[in-house]
């Protein structure tokens, strides 16, 4: 393996900002909710088929044990029932 010299290469700043469950923890916020602690998830609106879950926050996937692109019907309780409100585009929001 041959030798690289880095020293040749353009150079520039790069910021990388990891954020769990981004579009869940996103509409926590702008709620007034706090993203660690909130159970929501988003789901995709379900026209002709089961919904998905787009993004959920970690405390969904605590309690409900279920991580993104889950389908509605997957969930232990009725979309239905819960409170939602479209947004982002015509997602659902699910607290």
């Amino acid at each position: 393996m041959g030798y690289i010299d880095y020293s040749k290469e353009p150079r520039s700043d790069i910021a990388f900002v990891d954020m769990k469950s981004f579009y869940a923890s996103i509409e926590c916020v702008e709620r007034g909710l706090h993203p660690l602690h909130t159970s929501l998830c988003v789901m995709s609106r379900a026209d002709n088929s089961a919904g998905l879950i787009l993004a959920s926050s970690p405390m969904f996937k605590k309690i409900f044990g279920k991580a993104n692109v889950g389908r509605s019907y997957d969930l232990p309780f009725d979309i239905n029932t819960r409170k939602f409100a479209i947004r982002m585009g015509g997602n659902r929001v699910l607290r």
